[in-house]
């Protein structure tokens, strides 16, 4: 059964599922309720119906042992009294008539003044006479009780009470008290009081218990003495059940069968003279209440069980509905691509998710795998100053650098000689070479807790180190210089090369980084005056070097300008008038030929910049060449003959190619976003490149200026606006951006020669003829 309710429910849908957990947990606690609130009342009416038994029990049993005490007390005041005790001694006789006329007198009184009504006899046991107040003087054989007025002469001594019937004839209740004579002590007489059954009766009559309720007061002997019902008074128990219950109560239940009918019965026992008093209500009375309060309680249970039905319902659409439009979607997206899709909407659900969950962790990998490449991007975007603090902090953040601190120097190692570097290893062998030299300045950082550090790769064989420290004083930068200076002497001791170590001053903040970085490749540049394999700081530069070195570098700055312009003639004239600057400053060839080796590397990077390889159009390896050469006159002609035109022809070849896409772009922009403030500086801006570059590309290509195209091709959208459209010349000219109707209207007249109302009119006359 178990697993079939398990196969049942895993086939049902999440829908179906969600909508059967909520009937249940709305439906189990109203229903728990229910039976609850059912039993309780049940419960509640059993013992409301038990308390009232109590009350009206106690109460009964309060007049009657009040009724029996008053009774009690009159026996006990007669049966005291020196003239029933003197009248008993003496007789009934004409002898004695003043003892007999005074206890005539005093039963007279007696009864006149009790709040009991009760007729009263004495019998005189000696003389076998009675006195009644209502037979006068008669002999005991006359007496209507004389069979009990003869066993209480020959066995009772005690005052005790008779209840009604227990004699035949007898509806009465007898209480039946000895007159102890105080000479002999013996009880030579009785006082009896006779009640009428009917006054106990008056009691048990007085409760209004209602139909299928019975009262029952009961002697010491299971005698009824009371009843409503007259034919019971006298009858002893005839119920086994009545009788348990009535000589042990603690030991029966309180539903009994009697005569048939079954009865919850609550019992008080007087404990004055032992009577017990029953209080029966039928069973059916109290089930019938209970069940009625039942039939309320469910109906309500079934009412609340059916507003959260629809309380379940309406909650399972709303709460499903988020899950079913996800679903729908997912589904769209999965018929997409041709997949099956579960009927289950949660089951739809949970596979997309367990898909974008694995293409995250796919994801995820790949990131870790590309990381050092973004890292690498964004050092290097940091050195060349294009991130704002707040994107290098939140960077700092997202990647984890360990660059820290409020100061910053930059470090550039290069590997001098870079040319026949490049030809000495191979590829392979340059990479590994270089990574070892990246994480031996790494390593020369980690020593220094001070400070700390990032290693970046802006050219090919330099090597960036940003140092951050928390302060600058003496000390730091000590510590900092005497780090770095430690570079050269490493890298000869492992390696087969020498490198030139730059050193930037110190800089506040991270904007500070790119500006240092600036001062290293300034400083880097002194090397083609000092040499290799050294270490360059601004403090320890002579002015004179500084002199000759920005000399050199304007020189070969003109020269790269000329070429990138196709300007041979420029170029040639300045590489002259650098050889005759070179031995002014130079004085040992080697030093010569690294400034224009590094002139050759300048050249190159500009190529690989463009996207250009400069294998293609340098056969023979230029360093080699250029340190074939036995005088400045040969590396003069060189230059000037095979490398400065292969450059200029593959620069003008690209510089041509890349003009025409940038108008192209240029046109393209102008003519999706002319309803916008468009200006050249704003176009050049959009391409990256100068304005007045942009403005002479665009004259060059498409013959006319840019301010003058952008006029034409507005004027002919406003030609369309106003034959296509009845849009108002108004609106006509704030879409294309002039500042006022009568602008627009001037500049269009001197464009097509007529007022624009007049071309709209002219133009719709023309088509309807």
């Amino acid at each position: 059964m178990a697993n079939k309710l398990s196969r049942l429910l895993g086939n049902t849908t999440f829908k179906h599922k969600l909508f059967l957990y909520s009937l249940l947990l709305c439906i189990v606690p109203v229903l728990i309720l229910g039976t609850v609130s059912s039993t309780i009342a049940s419960r509640m009416v059993q013992e409301e119906v038990d308390h009232n038994h109590q009350i009206i029990l106690r109460q009964i049993q309060f007049q009657v042992d009040r009724f029996l005490q008053t009774l009690e007390k009159a026996s006990i005041d007669l049966a005291n009294n020196r003239i029933i005790e003197n009248s008993v001694k003496v007789g009934p006789s004409m002898q004695h008539l003043d003892a007999s006329l005074d206890m005539i007198d005093l039963l007279q009184r007696q009864r006149n003044f009790s709040e009991v009504s009760y007729d009263i006899s004495i019998i005189y046991s000696n003389f076998g006479k009675i006195y009644s107040n209502r037979d006068g003087l008669i002999e005991q054989e006359d007496f209507v009780y004389a069979d009990i007025a003869r066993q209480i002469n020959a066995k009772f001594t005690a005052p005790f009470v008779i209840s009604p019937s227990t004699y035949p004839n007898q509806d009465e209740l007898l209480v039946i008290r000895s007159v102890p004579l105080f000479t002999t002590g013996k009880a030579d007489g009785y006082v009896m009081l006779h009640v009428q059954s009917n006054k106990l009766s008056s009691f048990v009559q007085s409760v209004q218990l209602g139909d299928r309720r019975r009262l029952l007061v009961m002697d010491d002997r299971g005698t009824v003495v009371a009843s409503h019902n007259p034919a019971e008074i006298g009858t002893r128990i005839n119920s086994a059940e009545l009788y348990r219950y009535w000589s042990n109560p603690a030991e029966s239940t309180n539903e009994i069968d009697l005569d048939g009918v079954p009865y919850q019965v609550s019992m008080e026992r007087s404990a004055f003279n032992n009577w017990t008093y029953l209080a029966l209500t039928e069973s059916s009375l109290l089930t019938g209440k209970a069940e009625r309060i039942e039939t309320l309680t469910w109906l309500i249970v079934a009412a609340l069980a059916a507003i959260w039905v629809s309380i379940a319902l309406f909650g399972t659409n709303r709460l499903y509905n988020p899950i079913q439009r996800l679903t729908n979607k997912f589904s769209g997206e999965n018929r997409d691509r041709n997949s099956q899709v579960p009927r289950d909407g949660l089951k739809a659900l949970d596979s997309f998710i367990h898909h974008v969950v694995m293409t995250n962790d796919r994801l995820q990998h790949r990131l870790d795998e590309q990381l050092p490449y973004l890292k690498e991007t964004v050092y290097q975007q940091l050195l060349r100053g294009e991130m704002t603090v707040r994107e290098i902090r939140e960077k700092t953040e997202h990647y984890g650098f360990p660059l820290k601190g409020n100061w910053f120097r930059v470090c550039l190692v290069d590997v001098d000689e870079f040319g026949r570097f490049r030809e000495t290893y191979h590829e392979k062998d340059r990479s590994l070479l270089f990574y070892a030299l990246r994480k031996m300045c790494e390593e020369l950082c980690e020593q220094e807790p001070d400070f700390s550090c990032i290693t970046a790769a802006p050219l090919p064989g330099q090597v960036a180190i940003v140092i951050g420290m928390d302060r600058i004083d003496g000390d730091s930068e000590r510590k900092v210089e005497e780090m770095v200076a430690q570079i050269n002497g490493t890298v000869r001791e492992y390696f087969q090369f020498t490198v030139t170590v730059a050193l930037s001053r110190s800089g506040k903040g991270y904007l500070s980084i790119s500006e240092s970085y600036q001062q290293s490749l300034e400083l880097l540049s002194y090397r083609l005056l000092l040499g290799h394999n050294q270490f360059i700081t601004s403090e320890e530069l002579e002015p004179s070097v500084e002199q000759s070195r920005t000399t050199i570098i304007k020189r070969q700055k003109k020269i790269i300008s000329s070429i990138t312009r196709g300007d041979l003639e420029g170029a040639g004239a300045e590489l002259e008038e650098m050889m005759q600057e070179v031995p002014q400053y130079v004085q040992n060839s080697e030093t010569v030929l690294g400034l224009f080796a590094y002139l050759i590397g300048q050249l190159d990077v500009l190529l690989q910049d463009i996207g250009l390889d400069p294998k293609t159009f340098f056969p023979v390896d230029p360093y080699k060449e250029l340190y074939a050469k036995t005088s400045l006159n040969e590396v003069t002609d060189w230059l000037k003959g095979s490398v400065f035109p292969a450059v200029a022809r593959h620069m003008g070849s690209l510089r041509s190619s890349k003009q025409k896409t940038n108008i192209q772009l240029a046109l393209d922009y102008i003519h999706n976003r002319y309803d916008t403030d468009l200006s050249l500086q704003h176009v050049a801006e959009q391409l990256g490149i100068s304005p007045s570059q942009l403005s002479r590309s665009f004259k060059e290509e498409t013959d006319i200026h840019f301010g003058d195209y952008l006029i034409q091709y507005r004027m002919d959208k406003a030609k369309e606006f106003l034959v296509h459209t009845d849009m108002p010349i108004k609106e006509i000219s704030e879409k294309l951006c002039y500042t006022s109707v009568q602008n627009f209207t001037r500049i269009f007249k001197q464009m097509v020669q007529i007022p624009p109302g007049q071309y709209r009119k002219q133009f719709r006359d023309g088509e309807f003829d």
